[in-house]
């Protein structure tokens, strides 16, 4: 793996130990869902979700609209299905978060002799149900009677996601193209085509990893996925190398300052942060000053003119003399 992909892993706080960050995905879920009720909640783990939320973080939540297309007896004849599997993730979940808590307490000092015992007997019951997670949202996405049910393509997601928190990379993938084939209209199909840029990007698989990214990009996808697959893009692009493909990775992160500040305390208030600073950074080591004023236009009045002045402090300072007395290196 290239040191662009390396470093883009532990900006992103990227866990190799699946169940550590299956816990902390559900704590940024936890944030997003905060958030968007107004609460700002503190310390989120920077950019642990980038995926989105567990299988099943729709449960408890209002039903979507009806999906264009769906079929009322199919979308009945699932519902029962569909929240049996939902059960199975909520359960899923609250190990997960008591297994973090277990690890928390373990690094702490302060796990006891039965902290062993105890993570053995909840990684069991993890593994079960996962297996019933992946089994009930399988059987409602194979089902041939239910391909126009409006649930398939939350049902869709949910599976790929379970199977990649047991390991199956390549079934959680086949499965994402499932859903962005089957259901591209959905809204699913933007969230599907971002987690197989994740998959992509870990793999190396950076060439990939890009048109995902667009893929998530070429939908309605709003703001906070659409600064996720642009965060990706980004460092996608300049893990190919190149002037083109670095040009490429200034103008997604230039994409995200456009958007606009996210809500304080939120992920993707910590991608426009490091967004701004990695532009300012790029820019000013393989970008033309002749036409970083235009450029830096594009960015819109709130953040255009103060990265501008950035880059051009940047730039003076490069070209300052040495003083006299510090020799040359």
């Amino acid at each position: 793996m290239s040191r662009v992909v390396e470093r883009a892993a532990k900006t992103a706080s990227c866990l190799t130990e699946r169940r550590r960050a299956a816990a902390r995905r559900v704590a940024a879920f936890t944030a997003l869902t905060l958030a968007s009720a107004g609460c700002a909640a503190q310390g989120a783990p920077a950019l642990a979700a980038r995926g989105g939320a567990d299988p099943g973080a729709s449960a408890g939540a209002p039903a979507p609209a009806a999906r264009s297309g769906a079929d009322p007896g199919a979308s009945a004849a699932a519902e029962p299905i569909f929240h049996e599997a939902e059960s199975l993730a909520g359960r899923y979940r609250v190990i997960g978060v008591q297994l973090f808590v277990l690890d928390q307490a373990a690094e702490a000092g302060a796990a006891g002799g039965r902290g062993a015992a105890r993570r053995a007997a909840l990684e069991a019951e993890a593994a079960r149900l996962r297996a019933g997670v992946a089994a009930a949202y399988a059987a409602l996405v194979d089902a041939p009677a239910l391909r126009a049910a409006e649930q398939r393509p939350r049902a869709l997601l949910a599976l790929a996601r379970a199977l990649q928190d047991g390991g199956d990379a390549r079934g959680a993938e086949a499965r994402l193209r499932q859903l962005a084939l089957e259901h591209p209209a959905s809204g699913e199909a933007a969230e599907a085509y971002l987690a197989l840029a994740d998959l992509a990007f870990a793999a190396g698989r950076l060439g990939e990893a890009v048109i995902a990214c667009d893929g998530a990009l070429r939908g309605a996808a709003g703001a906070p996925l659409r600064k996720r697959a642009l965060y990706v893009k980004s460092w996608s692009l300049r893990g190919l190398g190149g002037r083109s493909a670095t040009e490429g990775a200034m103008r997604a992160l230039r994409a995200i300052v456009q958007l606009g500040p996210a809500r304080a305390g939120s992920l993707e208030a910590t991608i426009d942060e490091a967004a701004e600073r990695e532009l300012v950074e790029l820019y000013a080591a393989h970008g033309d000053l002749a036409q970083a004023r235009a450029f830096f236009a594009g960015a819109g009045e709130r953040a255009g003119p103060r990265l501008l002045g950035e880059v051009e402090a940047r730039a003076a300072r490069r070209g300052r003399p040495e003083p006299p007395d510090r020799p040359a290196l």
